[in-house]
């Protein structure tokens, strides 16, 4: 389990990514098109045959009738070697007290990939926080200022 001193995982929009009080900015997303300050991190990514079976089949849907076939399929696609290989790093920075944020181009976690890899990491100890509540850098959590 976690400790004081240890990290934690925000998760958040592409959109937010300059709001965010982090060590580094992870990028999952299929697209290689990283946004400036971030790390690319295409293995924590839904699968290219998975997105544009999201983009051509269900972009625009109502999220009840595609979600848990996505959820699933992202489920099993998380167990490969190398999404595990990076869920390490993920988990080994942010053991060593990093603060690691997660970002994407969905709008809404609810029917995110990146809420499924927070919820995984989150089951080996690690906090994991949807931007805008976020953990400060001494394990606080913070709440933007709605004035």
């Amino acid at each position: 389990m976690q400790d004081n001193k240890s990290g934690s995982v925000i998760t958040a929009p592409l959109s937010l990514a300059g709001k965010l009080k982090c060590d580094e900015i992870w990028q999952i997303t299929p697209s290689d098109q990283v946004i400036p300050g971030a790390r690319w991190v295409p293995n924590l990514a839904p699968s290219a045959t998975l997105f544009n079976k999201y983009s051509f089949l269900w972009k625009g849907r109502p999220e009840e009738e595609w979600w848990p076939e996505y959820e699933k399929a992202f489920k099993e696609e998380m167990t490969s070697r190398a999404k595990i290989s990076q869920l390490r790093e993920l988990w080994n920075k942010v053991s060593q007290g990093k603060v690691i944020a997660l970002i994407c181009s969905c709008p809404d976690d609810r029917y995110c990939h990146r809420r499924l890899v927070a919820e995984v990491i989150a089951k080996s100890g690690i906090k994991a926080y949807e931007y805008p509540a976020l953990l400060t850098r001494d394990g606080e959590i913070e709440q933007p200022s709605l004035f």
